[in-house]
């Protein structure tokens, strides 16, 4: 690849969004290095085809990378501080005027000549993403076997086919890609956009490609990016499979720890190691309060992934069908009634037996306990209600919104 630098020009033309066939992006922190040689492949390969556009977006370098980047007829947008790949990625995007998006590391590892045909494969597919030949000269140890272990654990969390999930050479559908709402920062985008792929069920292909040793000093802290990467995929494991993660753990846990409470509420248990008994009643009444509360969290966690666009789950859409919402609301204002008159009741012969030592603790804790419970239950169809048409909608492949009829002026 050659680094002389491509004389500045004017751009060819001035298109409106969407307007243009692909956008290539090239995020770049203290890239003088590889920067001109990037920008010379890239422009030897689609310079001459008409409806391409690049984009250089200086994540806040200090080496001059946004005064190389102007030497080539590219747009360049500037941060005035470092914010991280992800950060840049997504200014590129947001002022890409191309139907389908290519990113590109500007380190110089990534061939330019795979360009054309990724801008071919996007109009059968939504991702296409280019995987790396890693050999020993090109790619540390540290590296290689990091995206192995990513890569399996993407498969495993998040059932992602393929392999090179963290490759920064790819391509998607401009459209498909703003859908997706990126939140990334740093070096986890990538593994924020494979999931919501995959999420959204969007047609994903790839195709090898030669990784060359990169031009400059290298970005990629290998322990701080790779936690940074770990957290990503933990946390959309948990916002996506909100069943396996919250609602089905706090099931079980609500059950044994009522199950105790049943037990313990009958009279201590003492054994020749151990004992429990009103202390030990309480924990599991606390636990049970608190096994709830991780279950509706597990429903606010399956609303959220509805809203950044994941189908709604068949176990969500039943939980807020009205029979559900209507019985479940029911049986909580019964149970806050009940709760309240046996309360009172306690209360009332505790002071018709002239107030002294009170020895009604554990009916208070279980009256105390069903009053929660009711209220959650309350809480919890009214919470469902309000999201009830927009997920049947949704489930039915409908629209969110119903369409407005048209009014007569």
């Amino acid at each position: 690849m050659s680094a002389v630098p491509v004389p500045r020009a004017a751009p060819l033309m001035k298109p409106s969004a969407g307007d243009l066939r692909a956008t290539i992006i090239l995020p770049a922190y203290n890239e003088a290095a590889g920067l001109p040689t990037v920008l010379a492949d890239v422009f030897s390969v689609v310079g001459h085809l008409p409806g391409y556009e690049v984009i250089v977006v200086d994540d806040g370098s200090t080496d001059g990378t946004t005064a190389i980047a102007h030497t080539f007829p590219a747009r360049v947008f500037r941060h005035k501080a470092n914010r991280g790949k992800g950060a840049a990625i997504r200014t590129g995007l947001s002022r890409a005027r191309g139907n389908v998006i290519i990113v590109m590391d500007a380190d110089a590892t990534y061939p330019a000549s795979a360009i054309p045909r990724m801008v071919e494969l996007l109009e059968t597919h939504d991702l296409v993403r280019c995987n790396r030949r890693q050999n020993t000269e090109t790619m540390p140890l540290v590296n290689r076997v990091g995206n192995w272990l990513f890569d399996r654990l993407l498969t495993f969390s998040h059932g992602l086919d393929g392999s090179d999930h963290l490759s920064g050479l790819y391509g998607l559908r401009r459209e498909a890609l703003l859908r997706m709402k990126l939140e990334s920062e740093g070096f986890d985008i990538e593994a924020e956009i494979g999931i919501k792929a995959r999420v959204r069920g969007l047609r994903v292909t790839s195709f090898p490609i030669e990784y060359n040793a990169r031009l400059g000093d290298k970005k990629l802290n290998p322990w701080r990016d790779g936690f940074l990467i770990l957290g990503r995929i933990v946390a959309m494991f948990l916002l996506y499979n909100p069943l396996l993660t919250f609602v089905l753990p706090g099931f079980l846990i609500m059950l044994l720890a009522l199950g105790g409470a049943f037990l313990l509420a009958q009279s201590a248990i003492i054994t020749p190691f151990f004992g429990l008994d009103i202390h030990s009643f309480i924990v599991a009444i606390l636990g049970g309060v608190a096994s709830f509360q991780l279950i509706v969290f597990g429903m606010a966690a399956a609303l959220y992934g509805v809203e950044a666009g994941y189908k709604p789950a068949s176990w969500l859409v039943h939980l807020s069908t009205r029979p559900v919402r209507l019985g479940g609301a029911l049986l909580g204002f019964l149970a806050v009634g009940f709760a309240a008159v046996y309360i009172g009741a306690l209360v009332g012969r505790w002071f018709a037996g002239g107030a002294g030592k009170f020895y009604d603790t554990r009916e208070v804790v279980l009256a105390s306990t069903a009053l929660v419970f009711g209220m959650q239950l309350l809480s919890a169809a009214l919470f469902l209600s309000i999201f009830a048409g927009r997920l049947e909608r949704l489930q039915k492949g409908l629209p969110a919104l119903a369409p407005q009829p048209e009014l007569d002026e």
